[in-house]
């Protein structure tokens, strides 16, 4: 199943890169709109209607993969393409899936990065009839997911940019060799030689990041098995709210893993659910990154959760993994120079 999802996405990969726009004005920009994961469907009422409609919701708002609670993928909003061409309001938002249905369109995908704003992310369907709406849309899926993910990486990084905790950071890129970027809303609860735990605490939710360092030994480091025995012997250092309880991730539901492109990392992701040992019934959404480092002799795990009783939680994982991916390791020859 993982393998022949893989290929899928190895194969679209390559036909997107085929057939690419390229941005209308690459020297300015005017940054780009839109919700945590939102989606504008470029459609027109006859396109989208009907058994048609019903389709592209159920595939853009399938339920998100490793949450305790259901969630959707992605909230979508529909406008016509007359009101893309008219209005700069539209042309700026972040995720763009464009939808145009004609007996002379040829069946084709095409896919652009930062078209009219940026950070943004642009796919436009080019059909021949409505029932190929559904399949090309189902197949080019799982491109869609990752790429939407990637646009809202920047958004959230230049969001942090303007509150930065740089004195958390310096110790952070002191202790490690690599700079990561967080707000002044995360404070370091721990930090030993080689583990840290970092978090944001509100009144109705938590958002926690943990970094784990070990030596590489072996390729088996990056199985699942592996690193979920090693995410279980890290958790282990945090402790619940009550007396006699600490984190470790939930079995009994199967976590997700894939190679994942980051940052130019060899790195394997990890989605699933975390929940308190010993005592207590909390629990919420994990994502981990475990990557080899340039030095190929190291490996770091990034681990990004979620606790939030009663709320959706989409958003804020999304938030954590956004910071995960800001990792940048040192080049020490630059550095010392």
């Amino acid at each position: 199943m993982k393998k022949s999802l893989l290929a899928v996405i190895m194969l679209t990969s390559v036909l997107m890169l085929v057939s690419c726009y390229k941005s209308t004005n690459p020297n300015r920009k005017r940054g780009s709109s839109g919700k945590t994961l939102e989606v504008l469907v470029v459609a027109n009422e006859d396109v989208y209607s009907g058994s048609v409609k019903d389709s592209i919701l159920a595939i853009l708002q399938q339920p998100q993969e490793c949450l305790n609670q259901p969630e959707q993928c992605f909230d979508v909003v529909n406008v016509p393409e007359s009101s893309l061409r008219n209005s700069d309001m539209f042309k700026t938002h972040r995720n763009l899936i464009m939808i145009n249905v004609a007996d002379s369109n040829s069946n084709s995908v095409k896919m652009a990065n930062d078209y009219w704003a940026q950070p943004q992310i642009m796919f436009d369907f080019r059909l021949s009839s409505r029932d190929s709406v559904a399949p090309f849309l189902r197949r080019y899926m799982p491109i869609i997911k990752r790429e939407v993910r990637k646009c809202e990486h920047p958004r959230i990084l230049r969001a942090y940019k303007a509150i930065e905790n740089y004195g958390l950071m310096q110790k952070l890129s002191d202790k490690f060799g690599f700079d990561i970027t967080v707000s002044n809303e995360y404070y370091l609860c721990k930090m030993t030689s080689d583990f840290a735990w970092l978090r944001k605490e509100t009144k109705d939710f938590s958002i926690g990041i943990i970094i784990k360092t070990k030596p590489y030994s072996k390729t088996s480091d990056f199985e699942q098995s592996v690193i979920l025995d090693q995410l279980d012997s890290t958790m282990k250092h945090i402790p619940g709210p009550v007396d006699s309880s600490w984190m470790g991730t939930e079995r009994r539901i199967e976590a997700q893993t894939q190679k994942v492109d980051f940052n130019d990392h060899y790195c394997v992701e990890t989605r699933g659910l975390w929940h308190l040992l010993g005592k207590g019934f909390l629990g919420g959404p994990y994502v981990n990154y475990t990557l080899l480092a340039p030095d190929g002799e190291n490996i770091v795990m990034l681990t990004g959760y979620v606790m939030a009783p009663g709320k959706n939680k989409r958003d804020y994982l999304m938030q954590a993994e956004s910071i995960c991916y800001t990792i940048k390791f040192v080049d020490k020859n630059k550095k010392e120079q």
